[in-house]
């Protein structure tokens, strides 16, 4: 390379180093002014909404004029829409009612509104739905409810969580017709949002349908709800499920029949074990562990000759803890064949 285009490439990269350089110090300059201006958005905003949200009643109350000029900017809309939320969350009576009313008051409903009804980006669309109901918009429950079987699980996520925020049990409704699975984390989050109304609630009238469902996940949700609710009644019908095609349902199904047990049940899951594959048959005996009788005692013995050493392990534990002269057979057994029941025997020994 001559010297004339070796200095023309470095005179190049030196003007593409100013350029990328010059780009970096207007971005940052672009980001602490926007930062700054957020800022001096959210101080006023606070302010403005601090005295008027502790008023009595915001009826009659002449919000000024500076403070519409205000919201005519949508970063300051968006402000507004998460400090009254905020604010929400941290009050109940009448303050969080004029939170609600001075909402509905400033248009900010619409903006949400218009979020719920992007279908173009799920995020604005679950944002949307969040503020919606978080601000208390029953009459949009409708609207939201539409949505609890979107095709984005984050979508109907929101959905699902805001028409029982808005209704409570009666908004475990979208059960009946959601096609989409329901995710474990959504599982857990549903029955996080169930537990705020702090009662039990009687499901038997209504369970039965949704164990009936053609969603697995569905069924599964359902026989949460008949453990957390302690459900007695749907018992038949949990039972029914330990003969369900998916394994998902028979593991809760197992779990749910533990919590609603009583004397029979010990019988019926050593029914139903031979049925089972090895996760479940561990966790039929790490339950029988705390309920099984002399009755189980024979079944306890056969299951030492399983293949499986843990199933060996576990059925020895039940035997120990649970039947009489438990230990005496586990003893014996290892004096017949030591391995691996002395191991087992030492392990009994140390859990007891």
């Amino acid at each position: 390379m001559n010297p004339e285009n070796l200095m023309a490439g470095v005179e190049i990269m030196s003007v593409c180093i100013l350029l990328v350089v010059a780009l970096i110090y207007i971005q940052t300059i672009a980001k602490k002014r926007l930062f700054f201006h957020t800022e001096r958005i959210k101080s006023n905003i606070e302010v403005w909404i601090s005295h008027i949200i502790l008023e009595e009643t915001i009826e009659g109350i002449e919000i000024p004029k500076k403070f519409f000029r205000m919201l005519n900017d949508p970063k300051a809309r968006q402000v507004a829409i998460d400090e009254l939320i905020k604010c929400k969350k941290n009050f109940s009576g009448s303050v969080a009612d004029n939170i609600v009313a001075l909402y509905n008051k400033l248009g900010l409903r619409e903006d949400s509104l218009l979020k719920m009804k992007n279908k173009r980006k799920w995020y604005i669309q679950a944002r949307g739905i969040q503020e919606l109901y978080l601000m208390d918009q029953k009459n949009l429950l409708t609207k939201i409810y539409r949505e609890t079987n979107s095709k984005h699980e984050f979508v109907r996520s929101e959905a699902q969580i805001a028409v029982i925020h808005l209704t409570g049990f009666n908004g475990l409704r979208f059960l009946d017709v959601i096609s989409y699975p329901l995710t474990l984390w959504q599982q857990i989050k549903l029955l996080e949002q169930l537990k705020l109304f702090g009662k039990k609630e009687d499901l038997s009238d209504r369970i039965p349908k949704w164990l009936a469902s053609k969603n697995d996940t569905v069924v599964v949700f359902a026989l949460r709800l008949a453990a957390e609710y302690q459900q007695f009644a749907v018992k038949n019908n949990v039972i029914d499920c330990l003969v369900h095609p998916a394994k998902i349902v028979r593991t809760q199904a197992i779990k749910t029949l533990i919590v609603l047990s009583d004397e029979k049940t010990p019988f019926m899951l050593v029914g139903y074990f031979a049925k089972e594959d090895f996760e479940n048959q561990a966790h039929i005996l790490n339950s029988l562990l705390n309920m099984a009788t002399d009755d189980q005692k024979d079944f306890m013995i056969r299951l030492l000759d399983a293949p499986d050493n843990i199933i060996k392990v576990k059925a020895a534990a039940v035997l120990v803890n649970n039947c009489t002269n438990g230990m005496q057979v586990v003893e014996q057994r290892a004096a017949i064949e030591p391995e691996p029941f002395e191991r087992i025997l030492r392990h009994v020994k140390s859990v007891k």
